[in-house]
């Protein structure tokens, strides 16, 4: 069955309309072949004919965990459409097909959904599949399936498809910036989607302005909305930690200058100079690496002095060695 599939994939199909916009998805229907003549009731009649193959399907929505979650839903069907009763035919490959299972029509299911912009992409029949929504009707519209050895791209013949990005339409100024940019920065948008944080409201072009090589630098500087952590940072300090498409996370280099690193943790630092031991001497980043809030555990450093069932846990020197911001205090104990 999958070969027969496969077969029919490479000249693929697709979508009507969402009747809404409140969600992300796709969905509609579309010819995948020319009409032709086709004995499906295996009678003897030859019947006018289109091959068909409809989808529908929303990605997640929210956090897994949280009440509004949402898990992706999707499946594809397939049929044919009898011309001249105008009705489409189900099960048209019932007899022909030695599958267990659902019947030829379908539901089969559609995985690892992702909507960006009139762009579509999941997983089915073990293919992947990029769905392109290019407007109404299916001329502009595009399907391409990747069966692992090759991609091909399909030929449509009626229908049409429609793509929903409903994070784009809550935003009509944004939508219009974002899917002018989403040829050539989906990944900048993919990013500020999963980690943009209240970056994710604001249209690209409140940020862009103009584009290279006619504008130099052709983004906003941090300062402009955002109040730096100390009159001491410039642009080039926010840049060491924060990234304008990842605004909610915090990440930096080995040589981040721990100066900055007190500004939001004063009680560390103090706590980390008064304590005068050989830490003190030590940049913030070298032990907290790369993560904001990660630590490394006392052996990444300082080996294995002591019984290696002692050493496994971090929190096993405490009681001894106090913090690794105050060291010498523990000492002098």
């Amino acid at each position: 069955m999958k070969i027969l599939l496969a077969a029919l994939f490479a000249t693929l199909v697709l979508f009507s309309p969402l009747h809404a916009a409140q969600s992300s998805g796709i969905s509609g229907a579309v010819a995948y072949t020319e009409p032709i003549q086709f004995d499906y009731m295996k009678n003897g009649t030859r019947a006018p004919v289109q091959f068909w193959l409809e989808f529908k399907g929303t990605p997640a929505s929210g956090t897994a965990g949280d009440e509004d979650y949402t898990p992706e839903s999707g499946a594809i069907y397939y049929y044919l459409v009898d011309m001249e009763k105008k009705q489409k035919v189900d099960n048209w490959l019932m007899g022909f097909s030695m599958m267990e299972g659902p019947p030829p029509s379908g539901p089969y299911p559609m995985t690892n959904i992702r909507i960006i912009g009139g762009k579509a992409t999941f997983t089915a029949f073990d293919m992947s599949w990029t769905v392109i929504d290019g407007g109404e009707e299916f001329a502009k519209d595009t399907v391409t399936v990747n069966d692992g050895f090759s991609t091909r791209e399909t030929r449509l013949y009626a229908g049409n498809l429609t793509i929903v990005d409903a994070d784009l339409d809550a935003d009509a100024d944004a939508d219009a910036g974002a899917r002018e940019c989403l040829g050539c920065h989906e990944g900048a948008i993919l990013a500020l989607r999963a980690t943009g944080g209240m970056h994710r409201s604001v249209a690209c072009g409140d940020c862009h302005a103009g584009h290279p090589p006619e504008v130099a630098r052709p983004y906003a500087a941090c300062t402009d909305c955002h109040e730096p952590h100390a009159d001491s940072m410039d642009e080039a300090a926010c840049a060491q930690c924060h990234r304008a498409h990842a605004a909610t996370e915090v990440s930096y280099m080995y040589n981040v200058p721990s100066q900055y690193c007190a500004i939001c943790h004063e009680d560390a630092a103090d706590e980390l100079v008064a304590s005068q031991s050989k830490h003190s001497d030590i940049a913030c980043a070298l032990c907290h690496q790369e993560e904001h809030k990660a630590s490394s555990s006392c052996v990444y450093c300082h080996g294995a002095p002591h019984p290696e069932k002692m050493m496994k846990k971090t929190r096993t020197c405490v009681p001894c060695h106090k913090t690794a911001h105050n060291l010498k205090k523990a000492w002098r104990k």
